[in-house]
């Protein structure tokens, strides 16, 4: 009975939705960008039409160093001044996401932006 229990139990687990191996590559376009007093930087995207927060300036946020930072304000506003497109890639999120991922400082932590041809 131990046995079948056991067994019942690590079926269960292995029948559970994980975001241990979750990534998202969120694609599409950045329509605008913004920079709060605070520091933090949001974007308006269209694969999540809602300010999302991607870094701050200031202080590292959620593991991003500012310098990072200033990185990705550049880009992304580049990527707006020329019309291209970009991906934002996430660790956290599964793809599925991009378009319902929290908004503002509630968003998950990028893990990088790339602004493609």
């Amino acid at each position: 009975m131990k046995k079948f229990i056991e067994l019942f139990a690590a079926s269960l687990l292995l029948a559970l939705p994980s975001h241990a191996n979750a990534a998202a590559w969120c694609q599409g376009y950045i329509n605008d960008i913004l920079t709060y007093d605070n520091g933090d930087v949001g974007i308006w995207s269209t694969w999540r039409t809602g300010w999302t927060t991607i870094c701050n300036v200031k202080t590292e946020w959620k593991g991003i160093a500012p310098e990072a930072c200033f990185v990705w304000f550049s880009t992304a506003s580049a990527s707006i001044v020329e019309n291209k497109a970009t991906v934002m890639y996430y660790r956290t999120i599964d793809q599925a996401e991009c378009a319902t991922m929290p908004l503002a400082t509630s968003a998950p932590a990028p893990g990088y932006l790339r602004m493609s041809k």
